[in-house]
């Protein structure tokens, strides 16, 4: 009577066993010690950023229209670029971690280590698509867009060549701003992702980004 009883507890433990090997396992990806990726914040110039093309966007800028609710939610530009910037980095950070990684974010202007990774990148555009066609139609419909360039470089490479550069070459009124071209000579990646809002879409883009990278240090460090 007392084995019966003790069998659905043992099986219990066992299961639990199973399942810390099992992620142990998985976050085990890399030899010890771990390595170790700096994350430094993605350069975002405000005038790639699309704001919101609903009819709500017209509205808020008068001010005091609308009621409040997620239509009448505004941000200064400079003040949400920045807060795009930061959830990026922090979120992919984070999948880093959870992937194995040890890593670390880097503050603004923070001297570069001479030995490990620095993941670096810079967004060619942000369409916050239309948050009135998301609400009522659903489906896909006015969804936030990001396009990203990243790169990975390894730290122990001395003066790391710039991965884009600014030129006013193909500017117009209708896409105002200086235009991105990526260096030739730095391998980066491009990542286009949606997301029903944008949020969603930031954490899309770092997880695709994460992964791409865990799949790069793995190459490089068999």
């Amino acid at each position: 009577m007392l084995l019966r009883r003790l069998q659905p507890a043992l099986l219990a433990g066992w299961l639990a066993a199973i399942a810390t090997a099992s992620l142990a396992a998985d976050s085990a990806s890399f030899p010890s010690p771990a390595p170790v990726v700096y994350v430094a914040d993605f350069d975002l110039d405000v005038a790639n950023v699309k704001p919101d093309s609903g009819p709500g966007s017209r509205l808020r800028r008068l001010g005091g229209i609308l009621p409040s609710g997620p239509l009448r939610s505004s941000k200064d530009p400079q003040t949400h670029a920045k807060e795009i910037v930061a959830e990026m980095a922090d979120d992919l950070t984070d999948d880093l971690k959870k992937a194995g990684v040890d890593a670390r974010r880097v503050a603004p202007g923070e001297p570069a280590p001479t030995e490990g990774w620095k993941i670096r990148g810079v967004f060619l555009s942000v369409d916050e698509g239309n948050r009135l066609q998301r609400a009522v139609v659903g489906l896909g419909a006015g969804q936030t867009n990001f396009q990203v360039a990243v790169s990975l470089d390894d730290l122990s490479t001395p003066n790391l060549p710039p991965l884009y550069q600014q030129t006013e070459e193909g500017a117009s009124k209708d896409k105002p701003g200086a235009i991105i071209k990526l260096n030739p000579y730095v391998v980066a990646a491009k990542f286009v992702m949606a997301g029903q809002d944008e949020k969603a879409a930031i954490k899309s883009t770092a997880k695709a980004i994460s992964d791409a990278t865990v799949e790069k240090l793995k190459a490089k460090l068999q």
